[in-house]
């Protein structure tokens, strides 16, 4: 009987720290440009990202993030992401880029209370594909 409360609260710990519940099935474009800020989203110098190894940068980034605790006050964001899934459907997030070897934070701009961690090797991924952009 212990070893499978044990494993219950095991189970639910490994799901539940780093799930999200962000979309990642179905991208077929990845919009990037400089943030101006919380209060508007950046239209123009936009690089789009459309290659299949390029999205799949930004799904990695949307799918490994963990959600950090407690409600959060941010700089201004450095980048402003809009993915556009094969649907038509757009969803959009702020990004502060970490460096090389450091988790990247992202916020969904419709709860700009509450950031999540990229691990380290995405945010190298995401360093190498926007410096090339």
């Amino acid at each position: 009987m212990g070893t499978l409360v044990a494993l219950t609260v095991l189970t639910i710990a490994l799901t539940g720290c780093g799930s999200n519940d962000f979309r990642t099935d179905g991208i077929e474009e990845v919009r990037v440009s400089e943030s101006d800020g919380f209060s508007s989203f950046q239209e123009r110098d936009v690089i789009t990202y459309d290659e299949l190894e390029d999205v799949k940068v930004f799904a990695d980034m949307i799918r490994n993030t963990e959600q950090q605790p407690g409600v959060v006050n941010m700089a201004t964001p450095e980048y402003d992401v809009e993915v556009q899934y094969q649907d038509e459907t757009v969803d959009r997030y702020y990004v502060w880029l970490g460096d090389l070897g450091m988790p990247t934070s992202i916020m969904d701009v419709n709860d700009t209370h509450t950031v999540y961690l990229v691990p380290a090797d995405v945010t190298d991924e995401l360093i190498r594909l926007l410096e090339q952009g």
